[in-house]
């Protein structure tokens, strides 16, 4: 199957000619993005009057982006140039609101059905929350900053929220071994962050990690009701702020079938040996004319 463009539904492949087109997939902590720049030598954009939030996919064999949303239209002398992103724009409008005794899937279940998204989970344990506020903050940095707190991570694919426990999807056993050699124009990372984190709400203080010579004390807003969700809170925010101490980047041409971001493989660096083994990867850059890849992980 060659490139397909639809727009708001309809197949357009055949009424533009495509000159560039990236697909970036995220993971975590970012929505997955389009950039595409066609030929439009009849003006055919001014007829079909194209709008911000309108919908648009593209795929090929190898990559979907799933129903994306219109961020940024840019016409210019016979070329149009379409940004777009999985998040509907309605989820980035700042709001403020409150919960009591609101557990985090009815609260991720509220936050979807809002923005016209389906909820998907893998992993999750459910917490209540005795009470939660939201200060002019959009729904979505909102929540990720709770699921920072409780150890989980969300994406958003052709309009679901996924949302999944790290611990879970990280412990996933890889099933395929990807050989990175010079020729994938490989880059390595390895840098230390903090050696220990301290969190503190009142009274209540939790320390993670024994090497306390770069430790990082962070006051939460957030009511902590136990030692026990002290401890998770502390662990859960070390894990996120150290996770990409060790990570690396390399390309494959052509497209790498069947890693997206999200999955977890096995890599071995034939240059840099100490950067074999499990990885995550958590960001997939498809150049769709160019046909290759540019793969960012973090080793776990």
């Amino acid at each position: 199957m060659s490139l397909k463009v639809e727009y708001k539904g309809v197949d357009i492949t055949g009424s533009i000619e495509v000159e560039r087109c990236w697909l970036d997939q995220y993971a975590e902590e970012h929505g997955d993005t389009i950039k595409i720049v066609f030929r439009d030598i009849k003006r055919l954009w001014d007829i079909w009057s194209p709008e911000i939030d309108d919908e648009i996919r593209i795929s090929d064999d190898h990559a979907d982006s799933g129903v994306q949303f219109v961020r940024g239209l840019y016409p210019s002398a016979g070329k149009y140039e379409i940004t777009a992103c999985s998040i509907p724009l309605s989820a980035e409008f700042k709001r403020s609101a409150g919960w009591q005794q609101v557990t985090k899937l009815q609260l991720a279940k509220d936050i979807a059905e809002r923005h016209g998204l389906a909820l998907k989970t893998y992993g999750i344990t459910d917490h209540k929350f005795s009470y939660l506020r939201q200060e002019t903050e959009s729904d979505l940095f909102f929540f990720q900053k709770l699921c920072n707190l409780e150890g989980d991570s969300f994406i958003i694919y052709d309009k679901e929220l996924v949302l999944y426990n790290n611990e879970y999807l990280e412990g996933i056993e890889p099933t395929k071994t990807l050989t990175v050699k010079a020729e994938n124009k490989p880059e390595y990372l390895n840098e230390k962050t903090i050696t220990a984190l301290t969190i503190k709400n009142g009274s209540v203080e939790y320390t993670v990690g024994t090497d306390t010579s770069r430790t990082k004390l962070i006051n939460l807003p957030i009511y902590i009701d136990s030692p026990g969700t002290a401890e998770r809170y502390a662990k859960n925010l070390f894990h996120f702020i150290t996770k990409k101490q060790k990570t690396g980047v390399f390309y494959a041409s052509p497209i790498a079938e069947g890693f997206t971001a999200g999955s977890v493989i096995n890599i071995d660096a034939e240059d840099a040996k100490s950067f074999s083994g499990k990885v995550f990867m958590y960001h997939v850059r498809h150049d769709l004319k160019q046909n290759k890849t540019k793969i960012f992980y973090r080793c776990l």
